[in-house]
């Protein structure tokens, strides 16, 4: 059964986008004497439920997801991996944490600290413990009133060339899924932990369905295409992953899950993740 991954992956930004947008219109009672407040303030868990729900959906079998107890990704775990293979049996896996901009504008818990260590530290180091794997953050964006330049998708940082696909010329406002890397949101909390509004994140997030659209200036149908595109666009001044490259043979936790032998208690999936708690996964298998 042929999944276009493109198509799809943009309508589920889209459905990200309406639902912000839907919450935002719903109202707020309010005992001051200021008109009703608006907005509905939907959570990071409600999105990305969401999006796994119609990756499921829209994409199988093209793509599967799992969903583990909400206890593993409770302690230190991200909230998803993707692994994605191709017809040449390689692997390239994201491991991802989610934030969605609030009423004001911001990604409240963006530099959210957990036990002394930021959760943008440990999504870097639990990435670095799994060969070919990159942290990378989920935004979830709606409607909001600040005026920010246009994006595109980009098949290179160096030459700024856009990508020719279709769905990568379309304007951006619109579109709820962005990606961004971990190094960056790091960076930006080192300079100023108090950055964290849309404003100041916007010229280093990248539209979230370019990297199954566009890999120079085609379909991205492989591994190494979407490693080529990732590192070009999103962790474009990141050096840290450019040694990150596809690997033959995914985790154990990731084949035992496609195999559907993934044990059910919840001590013997930490032993088997060990350390690398997740709330979902999702495998993507790459058509020619």
């Amino acid at each position: 059964m042929y999944v276009d991954l493109c198509d799809a992956f943009y309508r589920i930004s889209r459905g990200v986008w309406r639902w912000m947008a839907r919450a935002r219109r719903v109202a707020t009672p309010s005992l001051s004497r200021r008109p009703t407040a608006l907005g509905m303030a939907l959570s990071e868990t409600t999105m990305t439920d969401y999006v796994v729900l119609r990756l499921q959906e829209e994409c199988y079998p093209v793509v599967r997801t799992f969903t583990f107890h909400s206890q593993l990704e409770a302690q230190s775990g991200a909230d998803m991996e993707m692994w994605i293979t191709d017809t040449k049996r390689l692997w390239l896996g994201l491991r991802i944490q989610c934030k969605i901009l609030n009423l004001r504008n911001e990604f409240a818990n963006l530099h959210y600290r957990s036990n002394h260590q930021y959760q943008c530290d440990t999504l870097i180091q639990k990435a670095r413990k799994v060969p070919g794997c990159f942290p990378v953050y989920l935004l979830y964006i709606g409607p909001h009133s600040l005026k920010l330049p246009p994006k595109a998708c980009r098949l290179t940082s160096r030459g700024r060339t856009l990508s020719l696909h279709p769905l990568c010329l379309l304007h951006t406002w619109g579109l709820g899924n962005w990606w961004m890397s971990a190094y960056q949101v790091k960076n930006i909390r080192e300079k100023d932990g108090s950055k964290r509004r849309l404003s100041d994140l916007w010229s280093y997030m990248e539209p979230w369905h370019c990297f199954v659209c566009c890999s120079q200036g085609a379909s991205a149908r492989d591994v190494w295409g979407i490693r080529t595109f990732l590192i070009e666009t999103v962790f474009q001044e990141d050096n840290d992953v450019r040694q990150i490259e596809p690997i033959e043979t995914p985790p154990r936790y990731v084949r035992l899950a496609i195999e559907g032998r993934l044990p059910e208690a919840i001590d013997d999936l930490y032993l088997l993740l060990e350390g690398r708690e997740m709330r979902h996964l999702a495998v993507i298998q790459l058509e020619k």
